[in-house]
């Protein structure tokens, strides 16, 4: 297939691309889905193009002229190889300036907004590269399994990202940022150094263990399956106001928010929190809205209650990753509902009447 071949800027050019990770075009988001799950050894370099494209943004409406459009492109890939040169970054930055000012005079708003969109995505690379930082992303349909410079294992879950020091010193913490979800089993190490994940919401601290975070709608989720967490909460308060750190025991759930400043503690199997890793996603007695919940953030599908008062139903059951037909044959037996394909990975589910 053509797309085998493609580089970067092909991708980046693609009309059919551009509607996938600008317009989340339906057609286009099935057809790059599919595309991945054929060509799996493409899929660093479709993610690298994706997360460019998205910095860039779409551009204005006004188009420019055909030959100022081709001499910006130029420009624009010139910048790209120069940009992967090993040369200081400072030094980069610079000749990307000047590729672009020896172009055209002419100005318009496409091509500022997109040597400005390759400057900010230029200048990200520079700053993980010059502090020595590793990231990883995902989409839709996709893990990845990260061992960690400590050998500690990252199982990173779909539209997640992971980011650490590439090195880590054998006394300071070992520190990682995460957005989305992932399950952490840390390594303990002779010294009980310590191992830190920092969300939005929280900040936690372990020496050894494994868990499960989530950082979707919000709000961050821990899950502790063996071992002992220690949670300090982003709240802003210092001094006597400043919240004690929890402590968390295995099977204990920790959900809180920094921006509503909700905090819930309970007990859970954290078998069920974590089932995302396998093709078996688990539920025990969990609301129909929650499931829809985790549907949506693990298989990318769009399901639609028309009563409200059946998201407050509860399933118990596992649901295959690849057969979410299981889900709604259980559902549509046990709560007497209707199952409509509305268009792609878009459901509606509603109560039958006069039954």
């Amino acid at each position: 297939m053509i797309f085998r071949d493609f580089k970067t800027e092909d991708f980046l050019q693609h009309p059919v691309f551009r509607q996938w990770v600008l317009e989340q075009d339906p057609e286009a988001t099935r057809f790059w889905e599919q595309w991945l799950q054929e060509n799996p050894d493409r899929q660093q370099q479709v993610t690298q193009a994706r997360e460019l494209l998205l910095l860039i943004g779409g551009g204005a409406a006004h188009a420019p002229a055909p030959q100022d459009e081709q001499n910006t492109w130029n420009k624009v890939l010139q910048s790209i190889s120069i940009a992967n040169q090993h040369t200081p970054a400072r030094a980069r930055l610079v000749k990307m300036n000047e590729a672009f000012q020896s172009g055209p005079r002419r100005r318009w708003p496409y091509a500022a907004a997109l040597v400005a969109g390759l400057l900010l995505a230029c200048a990200a690379v520079f700053f993980f590269r010059g502090n020595n930082t590793v990231r990883y992303a995902t989409v839709m349909g996709e893990m990845k399994t990260i061992e960690l410079p400590d050998h500690s294992i990252v199982k990173l879950n779909v539209n997640s990202t992971l980011q650490f020091a590439k090195k880590w010193a054998g006394t300071g913490p070992r520190e990682v940022w995460l957005k989305g979800e992932a399950f952490f089993t840390v390594q303990h190490k002779y010294n009980n150094q310590r191992f830190i994940v920092h969300t939005n919401d929280v900040n936690i601290q372990v020496v050894g263990t494994e868990f499960n975070v989530n950082t979707r709608r919000v709000k961050t989720q821990v899950v502790l399956r063996n071992g002992v967490v220690k949670l300090t909460l982003n709240n802003n308060k210092t001094g006597r106001n400043a919240t004690q750190p929890i402590t968390m025991k295995p099977g204990d759930m920790v959900t809180y928010s920094a921006a509503t400043k909700e905090l819930i503690n309970k007990r859970v199997n954290p078998e069920e929190y974590a089932s995302w890793r396998t093709p078996v996603l688990l539920f025990n007695e969990t609301p129909v809205a929650e499931v829809i919940r985790s549907l949506q953030d693990n298989l990318g599908l769009t399901i639609q209650l028309e009563d409200d008062s059946l998201g407050m139903q509860t399933f118990t059951g596992s649901i295959p990753r690849d057969n979410i037909e299981v889900f709604f044959r259980t559902l549509g037996r046990s709560l007497n509902v209707h199952i409509e394909k509305t268009g792609v990975n878009t459901y509606s589910i509603s109560k039958i009447q006069g039954e």
